[in-house]
């Protein structure tokens, strides 16, 4: 009798804990939209330092796209990844920024670090070259040497750019089909020759950050906030100026702020994943943010 019972309590156990799994598995399921990028060994939140993911990288050189890059990967996590491609300031290199690489990739996100073909090309040239780059790395996951081979999402791509880069970022937020997010930093377009610098026909997810020290010719006057008020109404879209900023203050996740790593990992989960569980991490900082602005965020 007492056999029995004990085999009837296992076999209830068991049963309890395949209902439990089997729930959990079904509310992960609910949590994730259609065609989103969901990952359940990091939990949504505000981070400034490494995701849980160790990182590798390998070098894309000149003959290959624009002026060579840097691609940043997630050795151990499960593909398939979205990905970034990163433009450069004026006169900038990677090694100013290339923080912003393992910091994404340790997330989970393919990050590009970029350099352009010279470090005086304009706004437009390093457009066309962001382009090049986000070309070369759609081959790369058809490419059997590559080591993201069958491993990414290539309708889960984004840009981003500092200064000119962002200026760029901005042209190929409107011109290259099929982006989900723009992200500039200190964004420049004074200079570019493309209307779409502008915002005008800006058409996805973009988060705008610049410093209210940032009065400059480079990355000031007004360039971002009025790339933010003409992005056209009903797209997703987040202003963020931090007070204590000005241009040069770009070059990792947390040199501005600890909360521009917050805001920028929280925005790409959320628009270049899809993973909507990390929206309401997309939020004003506590302080520092001299201007915040949101529109149209889940």
């Amino acid at each position: 009798m007492n056999k029995r019972f004990s085999l009837t309590g296992v076999k209830m156990l068991a049963l309890g804990l395949a209902v439990g799994s089997a729930f959990a598995a079904s509310a992960q399921a609910a949590d994730c939209p259609a065609g989103a990028i969901c990952r359940y060994d990091e939990q949504p939140g505000g981070y400034t330092g490494d995701g849980p993911y160790r990182v590798g990288d390998y070098s894309i050189s000149t003959f290959q796209a624009a002026g060579g890059a840097t691609v940043y990967y997630p050795t151990n996590a499960t593909p398939p990844f979205a990905a970034l491609v990163f433009c450069p300031p004026y006169t900038g290199v990677q090694y100013m920024y290339r923080d912003w690489g393992p910091f994404f990739a340790s997330h989970g996100i393919v990050m590009v670090t970029m350099d352009s073909e010279t470090t005086l090309d304009t706004v437009d040239q390093r457009a066309d070259q962001q382009r090049e780059v986000l070309d070369f790395l759609k081959r790369e996951n058809t490419n059997s040497r590559s080591p993201l081979y069958g491993k990414l999402a290539t309708d889960r791509f984004g840009v981003t750019g500092w200064s000119m880069g962002g200026g760029a970022t901005w042209i190929n937020s409107a011109d290259y089909s099929g982006l989900k997010t723009a992200m500039s930093l200190a964004g420049h377009n004074l200079t570019a020759l493309d209307p779409d610098s502008r915002g005008y026909s800006t058409r996805i997810p973009t988060l705008i950050m610049n410093g209210a020290l940032d009065t400059t010719y480079l990355g000031g006057l007004g360039q971002s906030d009025g790339v933010y008020n003409a992005i056209p109404y009903g797209v997703p879209k987040v202003f963020y100026e931090v007070s204590s900023a000005g241009h040069f203050a770009w070059g990792s996740p947390t040199s501005a702020s600890d909360d521009v790593a917050k805001v920028a990992l929280a925005f790409q989960k959320t628009f270049l994943e899809g993973d909507t569980r990390w929206a309401e991490y997309i939020r004003r900082p506590f302080w520092g943010a001299s201007e915040w602005e949101t529109a149209n965020l889940p």
